[in-house]
């Protein structure tokens, strides 16, 4: 028994070696661009309208509807660019391949242009959009094609995003607002093909999760101007955000 059991030892760890042997560690380098979906794609309103909660109204605060404030940002994003970075192991599998990974990406967004003009206007910092999605997940790459030099693949994978908005409004004081970063759930899924061993193009859905939009700094409850009695503001604010992606990879 103790004879077939050092067999049976021997064999796991030759077989180890053997796959391990047949293990292709690889790099990538991603060009992203993204489509924002969600709440994050969604057609923003205009912010309060700080004028009306100053008493007497005052011409401090523009009329065009900016800033947004936590009633609105996180929302109208522009499409967006950015870079990705994997790590991965190949494992031959006998009809293809398949290769754990751990996969960054930054993402950036900025309001639409007719948000962009009317910060423009208004002489005030428009916000910025920044995600940053950390995964791990597992592709499969299919290498029976009929054409020369082109796989097929598919891949799944689950993490974090970090999400940041930059502070928008004017100057340093109450006409200011920032916001927290937040981090929520993430998942994406992918399809596309190699061409060759490094080049493929694909395109993938990011779900970024549900992020609460909050401030740091210059909330309309603290705001020095505005009288605030019997009025009803919500300074924490849930957003979706997601991405339909297309993704260029270069792999080394």
């Amino acid at each position: 028994m103790k004879r077939i059991v050092r067999i049976m030892c021997l064999t796991a760890i030759m077989l180890g070696i053997g796959t391990m042997a047949q293990a292709q560690f690889r790099q990538s380098i991603y060009l992203n661009g993204n489509i924002p979906t969600g709440n994050f794609g969604s057609s923003a309103s205009a912010g309060p309208d700080l004028n009306s909660l100053v008493t007497p109204p005052s011409t401090l605060f523009p009329t065009s509807g900016v800033p947004l404030t936590t009633e609105q940002v996180g929302k109208d994003a522009s499409i967006g660019f950015g870079l990705g970075y994997r790590v991965s192991y190949r494992f031959d599998v006998g009809v293809g391949e398949v290769a754990p990974f751990v996969n960054a990406d930054f993402l950036w967004n900025t309001i639409s242009g007719s948000w962009r003009d009317k910060y423009s206007d208004a002489y005030y910092t428009s916000p910025t959009y920044f995600n940053i999605p950390l995964m791990g997940g597992v592709s499969y790459i299919y290498d029976e094609l009929p054409w020369d030099d082109i796989s097929a693949y598919g891949e799944f994978g689950i993490g974090t995003d970090f999400f940041w908005i930059t502070s928008e409004g004017k100057g340093s004081g109450d006409e200011r607002f920032a916001y927290k970063p937040t981090f929520a759930f993430a998942w994406m899924l992918g399809a596309g093909a190699y061409f060759g061993q490094h080049v493929s193009a694909g395109i993938y859905y990011y779900g970024l999760g549900k992020h609460n939009i909050d401030y740091t700094k210059g909330t309309l409850e603290n705001n020095m101007y505005a009288d605030l009695h019997n009025q009803t503001l919500t300074s924490r604010q849930k957003r979706t955000v997601g991405s339909i992606m297309l993704r260029i990879g270069f792999h080394f």
